[in-house]
Formats: C-alpha cells, sequence, structure tokens
C-alpha cells in the first residue's frame, strides 16, 4: 500500500514538473527556406556628363603698325624707273638715310636732279627741303637738318581710302600696279589734280616706297599719258 502511494506521489511530482515547464518557441523559419538573402547588384555609377569643349578660335595673327620709313627704299638704294611718254619720264632715283630721322632722295629725270628731304615722325613723314638743279651730296649739320621748316605732309598713317593730305588723295589701298620690275596687288594710289586740269597718280608699296607715278592730262582720244615705273633696284 505504502509503495503504491509512494509511486502515485513521484508521478503527481513529475506530471507537475512536466506542466511548469516553457516550452520552447518554435524557431522561425526564413521566407527563402533559410537561404541568405541573395545581394542586389549594385548600380553602376554614374559617369559624370563631359560636355565637349569649344574648339578654341585661332587668335589672328597680330597686324603690325606700319613703319613710315618702309614707305621709301632703303638707305643707299639707287632705283630705276623705266620711261614712257615723255623723255623725261625715265628716272633714277637714289635714297640716303640722314641723322636724326631724316632721308633724302636724290632724283635724277636725264635733264635734272631734283633733291627731296624728308623729315620722319612715328606716324607720319613731312617733306622739309626741295631743291632743283641739285648736283652735289647733301650732308649738313646736325642743327640745320633740325632747322628746316616742313614744306608739305608727305603721309600719315594709317593710310586709309579717302584720306587727304595738302590736296593729295587716297584713292584705292589694295590697287593693282604693273611694272617692269613686278607686278603688286597691294599698292596705294593717290591723285592729285593739277591747276591747269591734269591728274597726277602715285603708287606705292609697303616695304619699296614708290614704284609707279602718272601724268594724266586729257581725256579719250585726246589723252597725253607720261609714265614712269619701277624697273630695277640696285
Amino acid at each position: 500500500m505504502k509503495f503504491t502511494q509512494l509511486i502515485m506521489m513521484l508521478l503527481l511530482v513529475m506530471l507537475l514538473a512536466a506542466c511548469g515547464a516553457e516550452t520552447p518557441p518554435e524557431p522561425e523559419v526564413p521566407e527563402n527556406g533559410g537561404q541568405p538573402p541573395a545581394e542586389e547588384p549594385e548600380e553602376p555609377a554614374e559617369e559624370p556628363v563631359v560636355e565637349p569643349e569649344e574648339p578654341e578660335e585661332p587668335e589672328e595673327p597680330a597686324i603690325e603698325e606700319s613703319d613710315p620709313y618702309s614707305f621709301f627704299m632703303k638707305d643707299g638704294t639707287t632705283a630705276h624707273f623705266r620711261g614712257d611718254g615723255n623723255e623725261y619720264a625715265q628716272l633714277t632715283v637714289r635714297t640716303v638715310f640722314l641723322e636724326e630721322n631724316h632721308i633724302a632722295v636724290y632724283e635724277d629725270n636725264g635733264g635734272t636732279t631734283i633733291l627731296k628731304v624728308f623729315r620722319i615722325a612715328d606716324s607720319a613723314a613731312d617733306l622739309v627741303l626741295e631743291k632743283p638743279e641739285f648736283y652735289e651730296e647733301y650732308n649738313p649739320p646736325l642743327e640745320e637738318l633740325k632747322s628746316l621748316q616742313p614744306i608739305s605732309r608727305y603721309f600719315e598713317l594709317p593710310i586709309e581710302a579717302g584720306d587727304k593730305v595738302d590736296g593729295l588723295e587716297v584713292v584705292e589701298i589694295d590697287v593693282a600696279a604693273e611694272t617692269p620690275y613686278a607686278n603688286f596687288e597691294n599698292a596705294i594710289m593717290t591723285e592729285k589734280l593739277e591747276d591747269d586740269g591734269a591728274t597726277i597718280r602715285n603708287y606705292y608699296v609697303e616695304g619699296l616706297g614708290e614704284v609707279k607715278r602718272e601724268f594724266i592730262m586729257g581725256e579719250g582720244a585726246d589723252e597725253f599719258r607720261v609714265t614712269s615705273s619701277l624697273e630695277s633696284i640696285e
């Protein structure tokens, strides 16, 4: 009897212990069946948008200002001009540089020699002496050169079409000038109307100076023309 009661008590204790024990929670099963989540592919980084550079416009070469000396022959130069229409149209022109920005030009037409002296400034040239029948070398002291007074303005820079200097008008600045020496395409042509109705035209080329001159009288069938054109340079 006592043994049976002991057994019953043990069973009761074991039952109470089983009822009091906590039931462990069931493990959560991941939705993807326990597989590790797939890594989402990284989106490629956006490359910075590089706008094409606009091509740089080439710089225009700087245009150097004209040098007043470039409208005269070089120092010590002797130029020969072919003459047409008159026995005195043939010319020999000799250029000599003097002191303090002065230039002497000896012009021999076969009958006489004319001396012309020019004074050069930064952007102009003035005729300061003119002597016909001059057959010597002009070598004045510096003080005499400085004392010469301008007679007329020879040219002013920059030279542009329409300029008028002492009755001389710049008619064109890119005109053709045909000479025995060369055919020039960029000559500067000036005109001057004389009191007797004659027209005097002069053609200049930068780097050489005067390359051609024309004396024109009358029109049409009555036209009389005398021309002196550059033929050679020594």
